[in-house]
């Protein structure tokens, strides 16, 4: 019989012998055996592509690409992303690292029909470390606490009190939500230029600067010498009357941008809190080549 024929029977639900007569189930190395499961197999392939029945397994791409915008968009765990298909926790976790390329079609179905939940209330403590650097990687990246308040559902001092970097300990609750924040403004640039500027007069490092930023003991990777660089934004912002502190190569820029810019003397000075000979000084001397803050 053909595989075509052999694929009609299946549609139709008719069976037909999966192992051969002298033994009851498959047996290693026995040539009948061996052709009959490559037959089905088949068979089963050709079922499939005509639409006749649904492919034993099916990629599972969308399915890895759910389970990672729930876990790391809406803070699911594997584990819970599991529970809610109702499927096992291996299955769910070897799709997730990309070991399991193709599953089963309920499987799959399972997992795409999972819905965002919100995490668990947590009432216990953290160590506030790593949700202070959080903050004050989004402060870099140009968020200040005004603009982080309304995502965080808290008032703009809170921010500013978590971001100092002096609590000890934070709630559970509050560092689940600024790491869900961070985690979804990571890699853009916020509307705050003076966050930014902050950031860099407090020393604060990036988010991307960190290799694990719940360490304690961990260090940013970050330029050795603050005055080897300049930051633009601070420059402008000092320019057009800003209480911004400036560095000493710093300044030297901003007078000559300032002159650049069309500004006298007298009105440089005035916005930069410098003397008339400080700024005739530095305009008359040539920049040095420096690297330009992120």
């Amino acid at each position: 019989m053909s595989t075509l024929a052999l694929a009609r029977q299946i549609r139709d639900g008719v069976t037909f012998p999966q192992r051969c007569p002298q033994h009851r189930e498959y047996a290693a190395g026995c040539v009948d055996c061996k052709t009959l499961a490559r037959t089905r197999a088949r068979a089963r392939y050709h079922a499939a592509t005509y639409g006749w029945i649904q492919p034993a397994h099916v990629p599972a791409d969308q399915a890895r690409q759910h389970i990672a915008a729930l876990h790391h968009e809406h803070g699911m765990s594997i584990n819970l992303i599991a529970q809610q298909a109702g499927v096992s926790f291996a299955a769910v976790n070897n799709i997730a690292k990309g070991t399991t390329r193709k599953s089963q079609p309920q499987t799959v179905a399972a997992i795409l029909a999972v819905q965002p939940v919100p995490p668990p209330i947590r009432y216990g403590l953290a160590v506030a470390v790593g949700s202070a650097r959080r903050l004050q990687g989004l402060a870099y990246a140009h968020y200040s606490s005004d603009d982080l308040a309304p995502m965080l559902d808290v008032i703009p001092e809170v921010v500013r009190r978590y971001r100092s970097g002096t609590h000890r300990m934070i709630a559970e609750a509050r560092a689940h939500s600024i790491q869900v924040v961070a985690r979804q403004l990571d890699g853009t640039w916020g509307p705050s230029p003076r966050a930014h500027v902050h950031a860099i007069r407090q020393g604060w490092a990036p988010l991307a600067a960190w290799d694990d930023i719940d360490d304690p003991s961990a260090q940013p990777s970050m330029p050795d010498d603050r005055d080897n660089w300049v930051d633009d934004i601070a420059v402008e912002m000092a320019l057009a009357g800003e209480q911004v502190a400036l560095t000493r190569l710093e300044r030297h820029h901003a007078v000559h941008r300032g002159r650049q810019l069309g500004m006298t003397a007298s009105t440089i000075g005035r916005v930069l809190h410098m003397s008339g000979w400080q700024v005739g000084d530095l305009s008359r001397r040539p920049l040095p080549v420096v690297d330009a803050a992120a």
